[in-house]
């Protein structure tokens, strides 16, 4: 079977921004789940970000369900489309995708950790 008639490439996503301040963004994509971090403005901003794709695939945040948002952007989330990070319901599935996404930074041996990784 040739690479184009597969639905599936490989199961495990890793991405990496680097562009400001260190470290930077990471996040890593497993079926329908995805978690994104920020660590960047020299520690100012370290947020995560946890999302069922399928549930939400345009990655809608808090702030998408502002009114004012809603009359610039045309889009009216449901309400259930919003960052799950932090959210006990999903605690497993953060705990799994941190696993899963230092795990790849090893891996890849990706010089930088964030804010709430071990440090080796």
């Amino acid at each position: 079977m040739l690479d184009g008639e597969r639905d599936t490439i490989r199961d495990v996503l890793y991405g990496v921004y680097c562009g400001g301040t260190k470290p930077g963004v990471r996040c890593v994509k497993k079926g329908d789940w995805k978690l994104i971090k920020y660590d960047v403005m020299d520690g100012a901003v370290q947020e995560t970000q946890l999302f069922n794709l399928q549930e939400n695939p345009h990655e809608f945040l808090e702030q998408h369900h502002k009114p004012a948002v809603n009359s610039l952007t045309g889009e009216i989330p449901e309400m259930h489309q919003r960052n799950l990070a932090n959210d006990p319901r999903y605690s497993a599935k953060q705990k799994e995708l941190e696993a899963l996404l230092l795990s790849e930074q090893r891996r890849l041996d990706d010089p930088y950790r964030l804010w709430d990784q071990p440090r080796d």
